[in-house]
């Protein structure tokens, strides 16, 4: 059974509520007050798993209150029960779960208590482990949480500004969030757009056990969850002095498809091109590091067959494909690979290989 208290100056209020959630079901009332400062001390004694809030009360604002509350610690789910909506939007800066305008309707009410209910009842990762996401950025951008569920999208702007944060990987100013974000909205629309963003996604990863997720200080915006993604595990490879062949692999296995590719986002440009030439710097290195007659193994064939298909445009990755096969003694594949390669340059750009490759396949024949 959860446990819940209550805080509105209003006694005629606080009597309503008490009736709506006592006909609901699941929940023990363990406090009800008319005065802020006492449910504020109440709270911080017992710490419940809810709290209804009102906001416009005399002795303490509860926007003002929420404030006070540390979430991360009490694991307390406020709800906002108001007659007032202009404040939605301060609320969400406060991590609220909810927001109920009065009067209350019992069926808003009992979907988000069952909500809540739902959501204490799947399992929590140890408590000696510190839950992390795991995000895929290569090809489309996806994001699983500890329990390998992936986590999903209200809108695709909760999913761009997910992916954001994470790119950014610091505290970013809300008015350059607002720039990238919405560059064709008002700051006045741009500003709303932001704040129901942040709350949606805020909400979806405090469903999957992520408490206090995002951090707002400064009118920066941060994502404070340990992560791990494909583009740090290869990062990581970059970072080693030798080039080894598993490290190799590794690199053509995660590489399946470039920065964000599908997901079309502007402020994703610059990275997808440095993390494709980090790429491409990286089998080339491999490549190079022997002699053209060691190289004849499935690992080079894959690397050039990658960076063929990085840049199917640069010659010299196909005359390295034709010098594989020359090796192995094939020159009937050899020759084969030339020929698709002149035939889809001359279909795609009208134009001929170079000289010096098209004398190169005149020797082999």
């Amino acid at each position: 059974m959860l446990k819940a208290i209550l805080v509105d100056d209003e006694i005629l209020a606080l009597q309503l509520l008490e009736a709506i959630l006592t006909e609901i079901g699941g929940i023990e009332i363990i406090g009800k007050f008319s005065n802020p400062l006492e449910g504020l001390e109440s709270l911080e004694a017992h710490k419940p798993d809810i709290l209804f809030l009102d906001i416009e009360m005399k002795e303490m604002n509860g926007i003002k209150f929420a404030e006070k509350i540390d979430v991360t610690a009490s694991q307390t789910d406020i709800i906002f029960v108001t007659a007032y909506d202009e404040y939605a939007l301060e609320a969400f800066n406060v991590q609220a779960l909810d927001y109920i305008l009065k009067p209350i309707e019992k069926s808003r009410l009992e979907k988000t208590v069952r909500r809540i209910s739902q959501r204490r009842k799947q399992p929590s990762p140890p408590s000696n482990e510190t839950p992390s996401l795991k995000a895929s950025f290569l090809g489309g951008f996806r994001l699983l949480d500890h329990q390998n569920e992936p986590i999903k999208w209200r809108t695709k702007k909760v999913k761009e500004f997910c992916a954001y944060l994470i790119h950014q990987n610091k505290p970013v100013h809300r008015e350059k969030i607002m720039e990238e974000l919405w560059p064709d909205r008002p700051l006045d629309k741009a500003s709303v757009a932001l704040h129901t963003t942040v709350y949606h996604l805020r909400k979806e990863l405090k469903n999957h056990g992520y408490h206090d997720s995002i951090k707002y200080v400064d009118e920066r915006y941060s994502l404070s969850i340990e992560l791990n993604s494909d583009v740090q595990d290869i990062k990581k490879v970059f970072n080693q002095i030798l080039v080894q062949v598993e490290n190799v692999k590794k690199v053509i296995d995660l590489y399946k498809n470039h920065y964000l590719a599908e997901e079309y986002y502007d402020w994703a440009l610059e990275e997808r091109e440095q993390l494709r030439k980090g790429v491409t710097q990286f089998l080339e290195k491999y490549l190079a590091s022997y002699n053209i007659e060691t190289k004849t193994d499935s690992v080079s064939k894959e690397a050039i067959d990658k960076l063929i298909e990085m840049d199917p445009w640069e010659e010299r990755y196909t005359i390295q494909l034709v010098r594989y096969y020359v090796q192995l003694g094939n020159t009937r594949a050899a020759v084969q690979v030339y020929e698709n390669y002149k035939t889809i340059l001359w279909q795609q750009l009208g134009i001929k290989p170079q000289e010096n490759f098209e004398d190169l396949i005149k020797i082999l024949k």
